[in-house]
């Protein structure tokens, strides 16, 4: 398995892997949200790269991170695994390399951002074995970060989902 930094002029990145990396992170996020994420220089993303049965490359998964306030707040985005590939210890993978570069990049403090599905937090386990604890929660997170074209794929523009804000304590 291999992490590959998509960088902002995307001259590193197989368009075959942004096809791939599209469908499932689309799926799960909403229409756009790739799209959105190669759109903006302060988001740093990468794919996570893994061989199928006949030893092609295959998309496995995505993640993302964010530097705010003047690089003092490092934030691990958007991160998903292809359902094909779930609980097999990607997601943990993702989470343990973002803090590794943020830490890297100097950052003062890390936090995540995970939402609440049927009552439940399902990154909340994976988050707290790498050192977050929760922090707080907030109601209609995704209404202040998105707009109209990249809408809550749960309620719409009106975003009525609730996340759960971690903090990473190292």
């Amino acid at each position: 398995m291999k992490i590959i930094k998509i960088s902002s002029d995307l001259s590193n990145t197989s368009s075959n892997y942004f096809s791939q990396a599209r469908v499932f992170i689309d799926e799960a996020f909403g229409r756009g949200t790739l799209d959105r994420q190669t759109c903006d220089d302060a988001i740093h993303q990468w794919l996570i790269i893994d061989f199928d049965d006949d030893g092609n490359d295959v998309v496995v998964g995505y993640c993302s991170a964010e530097i705010n306030q003047e690089g003092l707040l490092g934030i691990l985005k958007t991160s998903v695994v292809h359902p094909s590939f779930r609980k097999s210890g990607i997601g943990d993978l993702t989470v343990k390399h973002r803090i590794k570069w943020l830490q890297e990049q100097n950052v003062q403090t890390i936090k995540s951002y995970a939402w609440f599905v049927d009552g439940v937090v399902p990154a909340q386990k994976m988050l707290m074995n790498n050192g977050f604890e929760p922090w707080g929660d907030i109601r209609g997170w995704w209404s202040g970060d998105h707009n109209w074209d990249y809408p809550c794929s749960i309620c719409g523009e009106k975003c009525k989902c609730v996340a759960r804000i971690f903090q990473y304590k190292d």
